[in-house]
Order: structure tokens, then C-alpha cells, then sequence
């Protein structure tokens, strides 16, 4: 499993490395600015489907059995994106800023789109050292995931398992343990077993409400665990698109709403940093290179005109 390599320095977790290089009037304002609740910048985007659409019909050619989907270019556009802008992998715990040394994405999945269906928590990491692309890893690994999820009765994810232990325990056990959980991860020192389970310890909490008709302006993220990162996708919409002698088209759109911890970094940075995600979901190719190759993101951005 890929991570971000280093000397380990005094105050550094098992999950994280500590970040000493931020600029000290950002440390400064993050210190009077409050919990992570209280600092959430909300960004949205309109993405063009035609290169989307143009790499799935590439992809799913030779007819997989597991098809590609556009779910799958957006999860592999974060992960390259986080891959090239690093902050976005940061979080705050105590103050104190941190790189986590993997980067991860959660998404919920169905059995079925039924109310009270079963439900399953997939969490994906990323190997940046890897000859796979991006868009492989997110298609292999969702497979894996899914496939657990939806097609057996008795598996069941590592989340699931663990909270399911939680939850039966008797009443006074359960709040002590959920107060002993708070206080420990406050400290960055829960269990390996709590924390790989925990959708809220990936860099990208992501929610694909378009798969179910709906569409989210906004989606809050939460003070436990370290997620600074929450991406809801919309529903697909058309749009007219105006050319230069008057006449236009139709076409179609994907919203995407993100929700930041704006303490982690700036405007400036978290701007260019959508422009990026915007620039790979409108050349989706790029995701199909090896996830080790150097990308330069500002001629992608020449390329498909996000300035």
C-alpha cells in the first residue's frame, strides 16, 4: 500500500505525518477559528459529460463484467487530484496539522435501492507508487467491494462487523466505550481496527446522490475522526451551451457539490485545486495513465480551458 514516506518526527501518529512548514499567521488564524464544523467551505462545480461519456464507451468496448461507470472517473479524479495537491490529504487534530500518509475515499453502497435496504461501507485506498491508473484501482477496487456487499448474505464489510460488536454490548459498556473512542481519537490513537473501519478517517467522504434521483447542495462534515473532505454528486442535468454565432445546444452536466475544511489551506489553494479536478473529469484519459507518472496539471488545465 502506497503512502507518503519520511523521517518520523516527534508528535507524528500511526495514520499521519505532522505538517511543520505551514505559513505561521494560517496556523495562527486556524488556532482562534474553532472546531471543523464551524469552517466549512462549500464549492461547486459543473462538469461536461462528452469526455466522460467518451472514455466509458473506450472502457466498457470490450465489455466488462463489472462496467465502468461515471461514478468511477469522479473517485479517480479525486484520488489523482488529492495525488498532485497535496493539502487536501491534511487534516487538524489538537491544533496541530497533519498529512495522512495514505489517501482513501468511502462511499456507501446497497444491496438495493429499496427503503431499508442493507447497506455496506466501501473504503478505498490508493496506490500512488502503482503502475495501475487511478481509473483501474477505483474499478478493481469497488468490484471487490461491492460484489462483498451485494451479493452475499452472510459477509459482511469490516465496518459493519465492528459496529455491529459496539452496538450489543450492554447499555453502560456501550457509552463508556463510545466515550473512550472520542477521547482516544481526539488523541489520534484509536485502535488500527476502529480506524481502517472509520468512513471518517479518509481523505474523501464521497456520496453518489444522483444514482437515486436526487441532488444535495450541501452535505456537513463532522468533528470525530480527521475527514476535511465531503463530495456529493448531483443528479445529471442539461443545459443550453451558447456558441459565438448565436446558435446553441444541449448539453448535459454533472454538478458536484464539495465541502472543505477551510482550515487546511486557502481560497487560492482550494481553487486551484477544483480547477485541477475539473480539468481530469473534462480529459478523463489522464486517468488512465500509470498512477506514478508525473502529470503537469497546469498544461491539462491549458488543454481543456479551466483558467
Amino acid at each position: 500500500m502506497s503512502e507518503t514516506k519520511r523521517k518520523k518526527l516527534k508528535g507524528e501518529t500511526k495514520d499521519a505525518y505532522l505538517v511543520r512548514d505551514m505559513d505561521p499567521l494560517h496556523v495562527f488564524m486556524t488556532g482562534i477559528m474553532g472546531p471543523r464544523t464551524e469552517n466549512e467551505a462549500v464549492c461547486k462545480v459543473e462538469i461536461p459529460m462528452d469526455g466522460i461519456y467518451r472514455c466509458l464507451e473506450t472502457l466498457n468496448a470490450s465489455q466488462p463484467e463489472f462496467k465502468y461507470t461515471f461514478f468511477h472517473v469522479i473517485c479517480a479524479a479525486i484520488f489523482r487530484t488529492v495525488q498532485d495537491r497535496k493539502m487536501l490529504n491534511y487534516f487538524i487534530r489538537g491544533g496541530k496539522f497533519y498529512e495522512r500518509k495514505k489517501i482513501s475515499l468511502a462511499c456507501i453502497a446497497k444491496k438495493r435501492k429499496a427503503d431499508g435496504a442493507e447497506e455496506g461501507l466501501v473504503i478505498m485506498h490508493y496506490d500512488r507508487d502503482s503502475q495501475d491508473s487511478p481509473l483501474l484501482q477505483i474499478h478493481n477496487k469497488l468490484f471487490k467491494q461491492v460484489s462483498l456487499i451485494r451479493n452475499t448474505t452472510t459477509n459482511k464489510d469490516n465496518t459493519s462487523v465492528v459496529v455491529s460488536k459496539l452496538v450489543n454490548l450492554p447499555k453502560p459498556l456501550y457509552k463508556f466505550v463510545l466515550w473512550m473512542i472520542n477521547r482516544l481519537d481526539s488523541k489520534g490513537k484509536l485502535p488500527k481496527e476502529l480506524r481502517d473501519a472509520s468512513p471518517y478517517e479518509a481523505t474523501c467522504f464521497a456520496s453518489n446522490l444522483g444514482s437515486i434521483k436526487m441532488d444535495a447542495e450541501y452535505h456537513h462534515l463532522i468533528n470525530f475522526g480527521t475527514n476535511s473532505f465531503f463530495l456529493i454528486v448531483g443528479e445529471k442535468t442539461k443545459k443550453p451551451v451558447f456558441h459565438e454565432d448565436g446558435s446553441f445546444e444541449l448539453k448535459e452536466f454533472l454538478p458536484l457539490s464539495l465541502t472543505i475544511d477551510e482550515r487546511i489551506a486557502d481560497g487560492v489553494y482550494f481553487a486551484n485545486s477544483i480547477k485541477v479536478l475539473k480539468a481530469f473529469l473534462m480529459k478523463p484519459e489522464y486517468l488512465l495513465k500509470p498512477a506514478n507518472e508525473v502529470i503537469d496539471t497546469l498544461k491539462l488545465r491549458e488543454e481543456t480551458g479551466v483558467n
